[in-house]
């Protein structure tokens, strides 16, 4: 999961730096793209939006999913922690109630000798 969120984040951040770079003219879109009419290029950044959104919701959705994850996974580590706070209470209830009955035994022995 956090592989697949790193790799979402990557892949956004080149998406940015490349619509970055179209968008200042660094990059040529006639060279690198093959447009060659006004309508082409329309065309071309019609779909470098909708990519974009793709890409950003999936980021969205990811983020979301890790940070469920991550609470999830915490919900269960707080409950085996409450389970072993729950053991330890009975066994030292019980270590408690052994060395108090025999601490008790002891003494009404020595009272009787």
């Amino acid at each position: 999961m956090k592989a697949l969120k790193a790799l979402l984040d990557v892949l956004v951040f080149g998406y940015i730096i490349f619509t970055v770079l179209l968008l200042a003219g660094a990059i040529d879109e006639n060279a690198i793209l093959n447009t060659n009419t006004e309508n082409e290029v329309l065309i071309l950044y019609k779909g470098l939006v909708a990519v974009g959104g793709v890409v950003m919701l999936a980021r969205v959705l990811m983020s979301s999913i890790y940070v469920a994850d991550l609470q999830h996974e915490n919900y269960r580590a707080e409950l085996k922690i409450n389970n072993l706070k729950a053991a330890l209470y009975e066994k030292r209830q019980a270590f408690r109630s052994n060395s108090y009955k025999e601490t008790y035994a002891e003494e009404r022995q020595a009272e009787v000798a």
